[in-house]
C-alpha cells in the first residue's frame, strides 16, 4: 500500500511541476509586455512632437479629406439653416414663390414659345457646354501658316548642325 501512496503522490508532483512553470512563463510573458508597453507610454510623453509629427506625415492626406467633409456638412448646415430660417418668414416664402413663378413664365415667354429663341437657346447651352468641356477646334491655316515657316527653320538648323563643313 506505501508504494502506491508513494507512486501517487510522486506523480501528484510531476503534474504539479509543470503548472508552476507555465503560470510562472505567463508572469513573466505579462511582465515583459507591461515593461515594453511603460517604455513606450514613457518614451511618448518624454518627447510627444516626434509622435504628432510621424502620424502627420503619414495621415496628411486623410486628415486633409476629413478637414474638407467637415467643413463641407459645416457650410451645408449653415447655408440650410439660412433657407430654413428664410422659408419660415412668412411674408418672404411667399414671395419667393412668386418670383419663382414668374421668372418661370418669363422663361417660358422668352425662349419656349418660337421656334427661333428655342435655336438661340438652344446654340447659348452648346457655347456653354462647349465652355465648360473645352472645345477641340481643328488645325486652322493660320495654324499651319505660323507652324510651318518655324519647323522649316528648325528642320534647316538641324541639317546645318549634322552636316560636316
Amino acid at each position: 500500500m506505501t508504494t502506491q501512496l508513494e507512486t501517487h503522490s510522486s506523480s501528484s508532483a510531476i503534474e504539479t511541476t509543470p503548472t508552476v512553470t507555465e503560470q510562472q512563463m505567463i508572469e513573466a510573458r505579462r511582465i515583459a509586455a507591461w515593461e515594453r508597453d511603460h517604455a513606450q507610454i514613457q518614451d511618448f510623453f518624454n518627447d510627444p512632437m516626434k509622435y504628432v509629427s510621424t502620424f502627420w506625415q503619414e495621415y496628411k492626406p486623410i486628415v486633409y479629406v476629413l478637414g474638407a467633409i467637415l467643413a463641407t456638412v459645416f457650410a451645408f448646415n449653415i447655408i440650410f439653416g439660412i433657407i430654413n430660417f428664410v422659408t419660415h418668414l412668412p411674408v418672404i416664402s411667399g414671395l419667393l414663390e412668386l418670383v419663382g413663378l414668374g421668372y418661370s413664365v418669363w422663361f417660358v415667354n422668352r425662349y419656349l414659345m418660337k421656334a427661333e429663341t428655342r435655336q438661340e437657346l438652344s446654340r447659348k447651352l452648346e457655347s456653354m457646354k462647349q465652355d465648360m468641356i473645352g472645345a477641340t477646334k481643328p488645325v486652322t491655316d493660320e495654324f499651319m501658316n505660323t507652324v510651318e515657316p518655324a519647323a522649316k527653320e528648325l528642320k534647316h538648323a538641324i541639317e546645318a548642325e549634322q552636316s560636316p563643313s
